[in-house]
């Protein structure tokens, strides 16, 4: 009999049962609002007709499309390290997922730039690891306190929103440190004023002398005011250079550096939070993250994807190797399109070690040890210019391999390394220098005398306009652009004024560092700019190969990921293997041309560089 039965029988009504009625009329009422009845017949309907074998799984499966969305619960800043030893800040989000809090995603990115680097004596390690350590602080208290408040609630899969909060903290920050500066800078300023001595009073008047006659001679001497307030003299003028031969004076008086642009220890922890999130969200979607990362683009392109060419460094001759050479800090190798992945990394071994074969079977001091950069490339010494590609160009040679068509060559100069502003020109071997004038000349004749060359990346300092203009209007014509590396401001714009790129660039190298966000990745490479864009990964290394899937993701042209030594590189190179084959058989992977030169037009001189707004 039901309750109302019961209370019409005029039967006494215990406070118990009256309470327990109430309770079960609010629990279904809780229920239809919720179509909790609806959707249990539906399924249990369903699941009759499928009969599947596991019947909790059907269920389950089921009731998690009808679950509410995953929101960010929190984010916690650990300790890790990275692929050097040195101990990071890694990003772990956690979200309310089905009424509990589970771990969802990480990540970490490096912080490029933030330490001077080069110490050798005592107090400068010790000031580096000082360092090291306060933005290792900084990093894990954003992220565990101010970072997490902020984030809290939200949908992780609102990249845009969350990286504009990321982005408006760290500009904060930022300014509140550059007020600091600020305010320091005029305290030292007050207390320099206040310690500054007055004045002495100057000295009596001295009495008259007499001259032969008798007569007061006056003192002729210089009012020391009008002395110190005389404009100094003008340097002498330059002599003129002997026919043929160029000033002295032009090659010293190069432009200045610019400063560099700084860095707010613990920024690092921006990017991190920013790429855990975006790796968050293609967990919770089950989707792969190039995949998500495709779907964040502005074009919203809905065609094929393609694999980037990978650019893999395979000599280093720079100012770290154990020859005179500095010129050459890595010598790049671009297989030719045509073929697949696995091809181009087989025929890149097969080079590599037909390198060393040359190298040993030269060698007058028995079989040669190979030193290995962090970033897997063979350290090798040379005394020339000429010598490393005359050793590749005769690997080729007996490879069958025809620079210019099978494979080809870009050179990573690093030329901002390289000056001696004392003497205003570029020491590009040990003991020789070269002026700016000279250096490209030097750069031309490699180009004419190598025809595989194919772009040169930073050969000359950002500062030297002239010289990038000279140079780019040399290569018209030819299969070789010039590309920037350490000359473009890699996003965002968080520090003044948008800067400029040099004349003549027609591509730039692009870096996952510091407080890069994925919406300024996204906007670097949106709007046509990814034919631009070369993504490079950093040299720190992770244990990670989420980068692939970014270059993927991005759409970018060339992906740099290094060389072919070390595990976490190869993995790299693996994954990208790993999506072409995923791509193919999906029936999306689009032909990716590589045409020369790389970068069809150069960025005119003056351009903005393609940075967040």
């Amino acid at each position: 009999m039901s309750f109302k039965g019961i209370r019409g029988c005029n039967s006494r009504v215990s406070k118990e049962d009256q309470e327990f009625y109430d309770l079960r009329q609010r629990a279904a009422e809780y229920y239809r609002a919720n179509s909790v009845p609806q959707n249990i017949e539906g399924v249990l309907n369903q699941m009759f007709l499928e009969k599947p074998d596991d019947i909790y799984g059907y269920l389950a499966n089921y009731f998690s499309q009808h679950s509410a969305k995953a929101v960010i619960c929190r984010t916690e800043g650990k300790e890790v390290y990275d692929g050097n030893g040195q101990i990071s800040a890694q990003a772990d989000v956690y979200c309310i997922i089905r009424n509990e809090e589970k771990w969802v995603s990480s990540g970490a990115v490096p912080s490029h730039g933030e330490l001077a680097s080069g110490r050798t004596d005592p107090s400068g390690v010790a000031e580096e690891g000082s360092a090291q350590s306060h933005a290792l602080e900084t990093a894990l208290s954003w992220i565990n306190q101010p970072i997490s408040t902020m984030l809290r609630g939200l949908d992780p899969s609102d990249q845009t929103t969350i990286d504009k909060i990321l982005s408006d903290f760290f500009l904060a920050r930022f300014l509140e440190k550059e007020d600091e500066k600020r305010k320091e800078s005029e305290a030292e300023e007050q207390k320099s004023a206040e310690s500054t001595p007055e004045p002495a009073p100057p000295p009596p008047p001295q009495p008259p002398t007499k001259d032969k006659k008798g007569a007061d001679k006056p003192i002729r001497k210089k009012s020391v005011c009008m002395e110190q307030c005389l404009p100094p003299a003008d340097p002498p003028p330059c002599p003129s250079p002997p026919p043929g031969k160029k000033s002295v004076c032009m090659e010293q008086c190069l432009p200045p550096a610019d400063p560099p642009v700084p860095v707010l220890p613990g920024c690092n922890a921006v990017g991190a939070v920013s790429l855990a999130i975006a790796k968050a969200t293609a967990r919770l979607q089950g989707t792969p993250l190039y995949q998500h990362i495709r779907l964040l683009r502005r074009d919203q392109t809905a065609g094929d994807l393609y694999i980037p060419f990978p650019m893999v460094t395979v000599l280093s001759c720079g100012r770290m190797s154990p020859g005179k050479l500095h010129l050459l800090e890595e010598v790049i190798v671009l297989p030719a399109a045509g073929q697949r992945v696995r091809e181009k990394i087989a025929m890149v071994l097969d080079l590599q070690k037909e390198v060393k074969r040359i190298l040993n079977s030269t060698s007058k001091t028995g079989t040669l040890v190979f030193p290995v950069t962090d970033g897997g490339a063979l350290l090798v010494g040379f005394d020339r210019v000429e010598q490393p590609l005359d050793v590749l160009m005769e690997a080729c040679a007996n490879l069958q391999l025809t620079p210019g068509k099978d494979v080809h060559f870009a050179l990573s100069c690093a030329a901002h390394t390289l000056l001696d502003y004392s003497k205003g020109k570029y020491e590009i071997v040990a003991g020789t220098l070269k002026a700016p004038g000279e250096l490209m000349e030097v750069y031309e004749s490699l180009i004419s005398r190598y025809p595989g060359i194919c772009a040169l990346i930073d050969p000359f300092r950002k500062e030297d306009l002239e010289q990038w203009d000279k140079l780019s209007c040399a290569l018209i014509g030819q299969p070789c652009c010039l590309i920037a590396d350490a000359a473009f401001c890699s996003p965002p714009r968080l520090y003044g004024d948008k800067r400029l790129l040099p004349p003549g660039v027609a591509g730039v190298v692009l870096k996952h560092v510091n407080e890069t966000t994925i919406t300024d990745l996204l906007y670097a490479t949106s709007e046509g700019r990814d034919s631009t864009t070369i993504l490079e990964q950093s040299g720190t290394e992770w244990c990670d190969d989420y980068f692939v899937d970014l270059a993927v993701g991005l759409g970018v042209k060339l992906v740099k990921l290094g060389g072919l030594m070390g595990g976490v590189r190869l993995a790299r190179y693996n994954r990208l293997m790993v999506l072409e084959e995923e791509l193919t058989r999906q029936g999306i992977l689009g032909s990716n041309q590589l045409e020369l030169p790389l970068f069809g037009t150069s960025v005119s001189p003056g351009s903005e560089s393609p940075e967040t707004e």
